[in-house]
């Protein structure tokens, strides 16, 4: 296994993805009279999502179905679960009015505990690339704490009552009573207070502070979740910030497992060329689960493509949660250990290998 190190890059990279671009980007959205220059924010919403949003959600569907060894190990989920998706957006665009607000509430009600899933998964993998090993109470606190801020703005959000849209499928809002977000906010600063002694206590025992880069991912959800929502327009980039990270991630994975199955010796041309084929995949790949398969099914249905759109999207992303739930354990060696080394390992420089922990 290879030297453990900090960051899969480097610092500032690193901390760019992880959480600093989206904390960089608050402040700007805070600062700015965001009515003056709405046309520009949403420009770069759009093309971060070409860019980065759809090639996450194929960098997942690749990972899953370029290996025949993981659609075997999770053949309900590559096989059965596609399947019963195409069914229900089948079945949402027969009855777009009955059945579609239900794909749609799924999608948006599953969407914030993934995000959650994933704030929590890349602070375990930090914690164990700086060296911490987490208790059981401190990796209870941390997924208290971070899944609370998605409960929070949920039932903030689902508070109003009536109906809402997504592209044009209305579905209802759930209505929540006043005490129950409350009762949520109160359960978020419980855990949080519930966090800060966990990692008191696990500072004073390991006799030196946790690295900031542990921390980082749950701080940057606190912004995506309760503070950005009183900052105008910065929800728009809230799914780019997660692929982000995400992608950080995934490449890292996809270097490092290719390079270990086709025992490539360490090299910057391996690194530039595997990167530029896996991303020139998933960007394809994005636009065809995002562009062309919505025009593919609407031009087939006769029905609107902003109907169309909002059901097969919801579709998609459905299946993304679905995936990611079973390739990314860390509790399988097979994940955790290529998730342990850095591009440094991949270039041999030793320059990036400079990472302190």
């Amino acid at each position: 296994m290879p030297a453990r190190r900090l960051y899969f890059t480097n610092r500032w990279i690193d901390v760019t993805a992880i959480g600093g671009l989206s904390i960089a980007t608050f402040v700007a959205l805070s600062l700015l009279d965001t009515s003056e220059v709405r046309g520009s924010i949403m420009s770069a919403a759009f093309y971060g999502m070409w860019l980065c949003n759809w090639p996450h959600f194929s960098a997942t569907s690749y990972r899953l179905y370029s290996s025949r060894a993981n659609i075997a190990q999770f053949p309900v989920t590559a096989l059965v679960v596609p399947v019963l998706l195409l069914a229900g957006v089948i079945w949402s665009m027969a009855e777009p009015a009955v059945v579609a607000p239900y794909l749609v509430k799924l999608f948006l009600l599953w969407s914030p505990y993934h995000f959650s899933g994933q704030t929590y998964g890349i602070t375990l993998v930090y914690a164990r690339r700086a060296g911490v090993q987490f208790e059981r109470f401190e990796k209870k606190a941390m997924a208290a704490f971070i899944f609370s801020t998605f409960i929070y703005q949920t039932a903030r959000f689902e508070s109003a009552t009536g109906l809402v849209s997504y592209f044009d499928i209305q579905y209802p809002a759930l209505g929540l009573p006043p005490q129950f977000v409350m009762a949520t906010e109160y359960w978020m600063y419980g855990t949080g207070a519930a966090l800060l002694i966990a990692l008191a206590r696990k500072s004073l025992a390991d006799g030196r502070m946790i690295h900031p880069m542990v921390l980082l991912p749950a701080v940057t959800q606190v912004f995506w979740f309760v503070l950005g929502a009183n900052v105008a327009l910065y929800y728009e980039f809230v799914p780019f910030f997660h692929s982000l990270q995400y992608l950080l991630i995934a490449w890292a994975m996809q270097l490092s497992e290719t390079q270990q199955r086709l025992r490539v010796s360490p090299s910057r041309a391996y690194a530039v060329g595997e990167s530029g084929r896996w991303g020139v995949i998933n960007l394809l790949g994005g636009m065809v689960l995002f562009w062309a398969l919505p025009r593919l099914l609407a031009n087939a249905s006769g029905m609107p493509l902003s109907t169309v759109e909002g059901i097969a999207i919801a579709g998609v992303q459905i299946h993304h949660f679905f995936v990611d739930g079973v390739i990314w354990k860390l509790r399988d060696a097979r994940v955790s250990a290529p998730l342990m080394a850095s591009l440094a390992d991949v270039t041999g420089s030793r320059a990036l290998a400079k990472s302190p922990a």
